[in-house]
């Protein structure tokens, strides 16, 4: 058998993922029959319904394993995972429901390290764990991170190698060319044994080599990585669950979080001196001072961060430059709210509601809520405004469109639920004013229609603001019309 095709073998403990478009249908039990026995099974789901037909389990819920936790801590799910294993008799094979990663707002973040994890849960427990993905819930970075995280995937036909898989020995201690060459070596057997030596300096000569191949393998625990939420107060998460603290001795903590927030919406193209400089200091006339205070302000940040090499500087610009796997929640955000449309355009409404609603949970709150005006409403430039008004936009469409996949269902009750919860963060949203009156027209409720629209003209006096277009008004008066 050659490499991409080759079926391995099923008795001894592995980490293995299982890959469906439906975590309750056939294609996942019919996998599950590959195995020699099924017997002795640990299942960690919050779902009653999942896999509910095997013999011999023992059920764990998400809360029970710690992956409800935020943020979670790998370790001491893994630690949990482990001594209910040691306290169930004859546990032959764990099988893991990963829609807990639908309940977390950094899903991508915990999935980088999730393979690593059951590595070394397959090694201590002597233990097959099987991570259970169900496809249609995932964007690209989940898929990709599975893809690199599991030694084996396990299907209907039989249980196989992933030839991209790394193990632990080779994910902490070898050098690059030794992972490029045992991952050679397992897409060419012919390969094995003779590219795995190490290059020595040679393998670190450019420097944009040396990130690339590194993605090949799964996060691991010595591994830093942050999670940045931008929406709501802007805070940066540690690997182990800490915050950075931005009230460091020595800095004004305002203005630290400005910087890197600035940095970090300018990527890779980084900023000028002579622009930070102004945009912290834009009443400060002395340019020299400007200057000076700058540079106090770059060797905070460097602290705050904790090291030199997260602000590096070239010529006149700074740039920021995160651990790599840094995982930012607005671009999830944006990945989910696009996953979401897709499912719901192909009638697929309730993973596209169980999208939703991770993208409601991940808004919140504003853009740089924390961040004050004076350092983006001037003259210089508005970084944020525009950016906060998309956002937040992207937010009200998401409850707009569970609210109507909802009504759709006759699940009228949460579908005024999650209009009410936009009108919340936007009293004179009219998409939402808009949805609500449907519902209580799918309800022949005539009055409340009349009643919400009141409530709109209302919430536009109230702020004193005058509706730009007669588009509800007219839908009030259809609705009426078919009403009666």
């Amino acid at each position: 058998m050659n490499g991409l095709g080759r079926r391995a073998e099923l008795a001894r403990p592995s980490n293995i993922a299982l890959m469906c478009d439906d975590a309750a249908d056939e294609f996942v039990t019919d996998a599950l029959g590959q195995f020699p026995t099924t017997s002795g099974v640990l299942l960690v789901t919050d779902d009653p319904g999942f896999l509910s037909d095997l013999p011999d389990q023992t059920r764990m819920d998400f809360s029970q394993a710690g992956l409800d936790e935020v943020p979670i801590k790998l370790a001491e799910v893994s630690e949990h995972i482990q001594a209910a294993v040691g306290t169930t008799r004859a546990v032959a094979v764990i099988i893991v429901d990963m829609r807990w990663g639908t309940g977390t707002v950094s899903a991508t973040a915990n999935f980088e390290r999730w393979g690593g994890l059951c590595d070394r849960i397959a090694e201590d427990a002597q233990v097959s764990i099987i991570s259970v993905y169900a496809r249609s819930l995932m964007i690209e970075d989940q898929l990709l991170a599975a893809v690199r995280g599991h030694s084996h995937f396990l299907a209907p036909s039989g249980l196989y190698d992933n030839p991209f898989w790394l193990p632990p020995a080779y994910q902490t201690g070898a050098t690059i060319s030794q992972q490029i060459g045992f991952v050679l070596g397992r897409l060419v057997p012919d390969y094995e044994n003779t590219l795995s030596q190490d290059d020595g300096e040679a393998s670190g000569a450019n420097p944009q080599w040396i990130t690339v191949p590194r993605r090949l393998r799964p996060r691991v625990g010595t591994d830093e990585i942050w999670k940045i939420r931008c929406f709501g107060r802007l805070r940066i998460y540690l690997s182990d669950g800490s915050q950075i603290k931005w009230d460091i001795p020595g800095s004004a903590p305002t203005k630290t979080k400005t910087l890197f927030a600035y940095l970090l919406q300018r990527g890779e193209k980084g900023a000028p001196t002579d622009l930070l400089a102004e945009l912290l200091w834009f009443d400060e006339p002395d340019e020299t001072k400007k200057r000076k205070r700058l540079h106090h302000a770059i060797t905070m940040l460097r602290k705050t961060l904790g090291g030199a090499g997260y602000v590096r500087r070239n010529g006149s610009y700074y740039t920021l430059v995160p651990p790599e796997g840094t995982w930012i929640d607005i671009a999830t955000f944006e990945q989910v709210c696009n996953r979401a449309k897709v499912l719901a355009k192909a009638d697929k409404f309730e993973d596209a509601v169980t999208l939703l609603d991770a993208a409601d949970r991940l808004y919140s709150g504003e853009l740089f809520e924390d961040l004050p005006a004076a350092y983006f409403e001037n003259d210089m430039e508005n970084w944020v405004v525009p950016k906060r008004t998309w956002f937040k936009d992207m937010a009200l469409k998401v409850l707009r469109d569970k609210a109507a996949i909802l009504r759709k269902r006759g699940q009228f009750r949460d579908a005024l639920a999650s209009c009410q919860r936009a009108l919340q963060m936007d009293p004179v949203c009219e998409i939402a004013h808009a949805e609500a009156m449907r519902i209580f027209h799918a309800q022949n409720r005539a009055e409340a229609i009349v009643r919400q629209y009141r409530q709109f003209l209302g919430a536009m006096h109230a702020m004193e603001l005058e509706p730009e277009t007669e588009t509800l008004k007219k839908l009030k008066s259809e609705l009426l019309k078919s009403s009666s």
